[in-house]
């Protein structure tokens, strides 16, 4: 009995050590800022040996950094800062979070060899249990942007994952840029470029294969109604001759965009048109215009003073290229196959599988090798999505991020993709230097009804 006492007792009191050391830790984090000096001494007299939790090694360690960089000793800390933006935010969406949280975890396994901290919301914190290796983390309970501003001087180097969504992946590449920070992704002057549909167009028109593409201004005084319509009839053969110089470019003046018939409002025409966002991703607020009506629910899905572009539709095989590159060459790694389901009610992705073998492959990789070379400060990971109809190959946007695929591949393919987009970066290695790409089997990543992603993994 008294040895149990004993045991208990013991217990206690290492615990209590532990909370003891947590609020010392978080006392420092309160004053570092104003008294560096003294922050420094406090936690250089902490005993290491009572910091029992990860989560506790890497608040002191990240304080100790912030306290040495203060009192203006050099810190030579080759550490990396990772995350990913919703589970980073504390983001509850499952449909949302069940694939950032399969992003993140694909990246932290690729990392395992390398010295990183992972920040994460409260939430989150448990997503690494499972794994066979310790990963670092950083656990933060306040906007994602706040903590970065703050607190991302401290390491010299950051990896992340964020979509084009409220421009959150040009924000925070400009934020981390701001403070110096190199980080292994394209620049934000790529990816402003590349988040942006038009942009993308107008900069590869003439230089690889597009839909023929328009920008449209939603307001009363572009007159972008009547342009459409236009746009419409001509491609369906009922204004001009279908080719493009009988097209009516959008931004006319409206005296010059004459008033159409619009007695057949309803009637549904052969060759449609697609409308979409200028920036976005997925098949998120995509209307496919098939009749005259269809033009005016548009004022619905995008509102008073939004821009978005119309394209012809194509019906055609919809795939992606994933690529790293080192800012000038870029390698393509693999072609996948993407499944969008698009119908009167707008788009959706479903999910798809790699590798995808297709008659077309490498055209397709020319072209996105291409596309990813002519962007200048685009590199790290990249994807750019296509469409193939017969034998014709277009490009439809880019993703200057890491994207769903990288989920599948990343398990499959013979390199690991994270560490040899460092090394190039950091021109450890070039190109030519990463040999044959070749899979060990087929993954494929398909959402459920509730929006949930599964990644299943098959023999070739």
């Amino acid at each position: 009995m008294r040895h149990i006492i004993l045991i208990f007792l013991s217990f206690i009191l290492l615990s209590c050590r532990s909370y003891d050391v947590t609020r010392t830790l978080q006392d420092v984090d309160s004053y570092i800022m104003t008294r560096p000096d003294s922050a420094l001494t406090v936690l250089e007299g902490v005993d290491r040996d009572l910091l029992r939790s990860e989560r506790q090694r890497a608040y002191h360690a990240l304080l100790y950094a912030m306290a040495l960089d203060k009192n203006y000793i050099d810190v030579n800390d080759d550490s990396i800062l990772v995350f990913e933006y919703f589970t980073a935010s504390g983001v509850e969406d499952l449909s949302i979070v069940s694939e950032a949280v399969e992003l993140i975890r694909s990246l932290a396994s690729d990392l395992k060899d390398e010295d990183i901290y992972v920040l994460l919301a409260k939430q989150f914190e448990n997503i690494f249990d499972d794994f066979d290796f310790d990963v670092k983390t950083l656990i933060i309970e306040e906007a994602l942007e706040d903590w970065l501003e703050r607190e991302a001087y401290v390491f010299d180097r950051a990896m992340f994952i964020a979509a084009e969504n409220d421009n959150n992946l040009y924000n925070l590449t400009k934020l981390l840029e701001s403070k110096e920070i190199k980080v292994y992704g394209s620049d934000h002057f790529a990816v402003k470029l590349a988040s942006d549909k038009y942009e993308t167009f107008d900069y590869l028109s003439n230089r690889i294969p597009q839909p023929m593409t328009y920008n449209i201004l939603l307001n009363k005084r572009t007159y972008w109604k009547r342009a459409i319509q236009i746009f419409f009839d001509t491609i369906n053969g009922d204004y001009g001759d279908g080719g493009n110089d009988n097209a009516v470019p959008i931004m006319q003046k409206p005296k010059d965009i004459p008033v159409l018939d619009n007695s057949d409002k309803d009637v549904v025409k052969e060759n449609k048109l697609i409308a979409k966002p200028r920036f976005g991703v997925d098949c998120d607020d995509i209307k496919i215009i098939a009749s005259k009506k269809d033009i005016d629910d548009l004022e619905e899905i995008y509102g008073e003073g939004s821009r978005f572009i119309v394209q012809p539709y194509i019906e055609g095989d919809v795939c992606s290229v994933c690529l790293i590159s080192d800012g000038r060459e870029a390698l393509p790694i693999s072609l996948n196959k993407q499944i969008v389901e698009i119908d009167e009610n707008g788009g959706e992705y479903l999910g798809g599988y790699v590798p995808y073998e297709h008659p077309l492959k490498e055209k397709v990789f020319k072209y996105a090798k291409l596309a990813c070379e002519y962007v200048p400060g685009l590199k790290g990971f990249v994807g750019i999505d296509f469409i193939i109809e017969d034998n014709y190959i277009y490009l439809l946007e880019i993703n200057s991020r890491f994207t769903t695929s990288y989920v599948g591949l990343q398990k499959i393919i013979n390199i690991n993709i994270a560490k040899t987009i460092i090394d190039l970066i950091d021109k450890k290695i070039g190109v030519e230097d990463i040999g044959e790409i070749n899979y060990s089997s087929k993954a494929s990543f398909y959402k459920d009804d509730d929006g949930i992603l599964e990644i299943k993994i098959e023999d070739n």
